[in-house]
């Protein structure tokens, strides 16, 4: 009973399979009687490069010995380029098909291939993005940092970093020969030098970009740059017009120099000048509207210094200006007088100190009265004249005298002013210099001695230079 139960529920599963089997044969039939489809070997790994008003679809082909065309369509079908394809001896061909007259916006695009026999490809898509004018015009030119004109008309332009997506910038500019120059800047570069510029034509520049940035080892990923519109480049007005507004008056073995800045911008000034056939640099900063600068102890003679303004950004200009400082000489005593002393001792007399000869000198009271320190005289020099400094010679062969000297200046022998203070005993019979403040003037001079090892102090001559 049980064997008999277990074939009646077999024996119907076998008739199904029975069946089913047949109906897969006449399906399989039908297809092998239709004709089995054939395909063209498929364009590989396509990449887009995007450029302008154009695209290139990059790819690679393998072993397609038959393949004859390869076909690009866009905008649903609507638009298409052939491309005539010959293999060659690898067997792996690469394919750059570049697609021209493009529509500025993104595209989806179907690639086929077709071979001798007219069998197609199975479609490859591609996604891309073609750049334009609407690109183009919002692109500028890489910002210039700070723009540095020397006086022999070199400008050091200094750029802003660029960005992964900068490339090349152009300076365009008129050097004095009358010559268009153009100076290419690249994009791991921040400075070039415009030789012999002409400020007074345009100095124009621009920058050349890319829409997407290069891979990782620098290969770039688009196959067109696009350029900036070009931008003037203008010195900032300020430093051209606290240029022009220099005057300079010469003084002692210097110059000062006088400045007008009507915006109060604040400014970093430059005074480059020779000593000893070496450059020498003397700085300030300011933004007053009116200013000036004391450059002294500058070599005789006619010299040109060089003055650079430059702003807080960098920006500069120099210029030279020929000046001549005032000699320094030696001043005429003949119409010397002394006008005013502390003390003098009887055939010392204080007289002694602008007579011209070291040999006699002055000597403050000691027999017949012992005044102490401070021991001062006051010499009027007849008109009011430019002092650069002091020389004093002690009593020959005596060094007792006084070890601090002060002198002071006024125009007027009421008011004073200290202006070299010499602190130095007096140890030989040479004479010991004090310069003056940088710009001294003064019709009255005022020694004074304020401090000696003894009460009385002595002085065989003063001489003062200047002019």
């Amino acid at each position: 009973m049980k064997k008999i139960r277990y074939y009646i529920i077999v024996l119907p599963f076998l008739f199904g399979f029975l069946t089913s089997c047949n109906d897969t044969f006449e399906f399989h039939e039908k297809y092998i009687n239709e004709g089995e489809t054939i395909y063209a070997t498929k364009v590989d790994s396509i990449k887009t490069f995007p450029g302008n008003q154009r695209i290139q679809l990059s790819g690679y082909l393998s072993t397609a010995f038959d393949v004859e065309i390869i076909t690009v369509y866009w905008d649903n079908k609507a638009h298409n380029r052939v491309f005539p394809y010959s293999k060659s001896e690898n067997d792996i061909d690469s394919l750059d098909l570049i697609i021209e007259d493009l529509e500025e916006k993104s595209y989806e695009f179907e690639i086929y291939t077709s071979d001798s026999d007219g069998n197609n490809s199975i479609k490859v898509t591609a996604f891309g993005t073609v750049y334009g004018e609407n690109y183009r015009s919002n692109l500028e030119a890489r910002l210039i940092n700070s723009f540095s004109l020397d006086s022999n008309n070199n400008a050091l332009v200094n750029f802003n970093i660029a960005s992964e997506l900068t490339r090349a910038t152009e300076v365009k500019f008129t050097n004095f020969s009358g010559e268009e120059v153009v100076n290419t800047v690249l994009s791991d570069e921040s400075e070039t030098i415009l030789e012999q510029v002409d400020i007074t034509a345009p100095i124009m520049y621009r920058t050349f970009y890319v829409p997407i940035a290069a891979t990782e080892d620098g290969n770039e990923t688009t196959i067109d740059e696009f350029d900036s519109d070009w931008e003037i480049y203008t010195l900032p007005a300020n430093i051209d017009a606290i240029l022009e507004s220099i005057t300079i008056e010469p003084i002692l073995a210097g110059v000062i120099i006088n400045w007008e800045n009507p915006n109060n911008s604040e400014m970093n000034f430059s005074f480059e000048k020779m000593v000893d056939g070496n450059p020498v640099t003397d700085t300030t900063s300011s933004s007053e509207s009116t200013d000036s600068f004391i450059l002294g102890a500058m070599e005789e003679g006619t010299q040109n210094i060089e003055i650079t303004i430059s702003d807080l950004l960098g920006n500069s200009k120099s210029a030279f200006f020929e000046v001549t400082p005032l000699p320094i000489i030696e001043l005429d005593k003949s119409s010397w007088l002394i006008v005013d002393f502390s003390s003098e001792e009887a055939n010392d007399f204080i007289t002694s100190v602008i007579d011209g000869d070291t040999g006699t000198f002055w000597h403050t009271q000691w027999r017949d009265a012992q005044p102490g320190y401070p021991h001062h005289f006051t010499i009027d020099l007849g008109e009011e004249k430019d002092i650069a400094y002091f020389e004093i010679f002690r009593r020959p062969g005596d060094d007792r005298g006084a070890t601090v000297h002060e002198f002071w200046v006024s125009n007027d022998n009421i008011n004073f002013t200290k202006v070299a203070t010499l602190n130095a005993k007096l140890e030989n019979d040479n004479g010991y210099i004090a310069t003056a403040d940088a710009f001294t003037k003064g019709r009255y001079i005022k020694y004074i001695a304020t401090q000696g090892p003894d009460f009385f102090t002595f002085l065989a001559e003063i001489n003062i230079y200047g002019n």
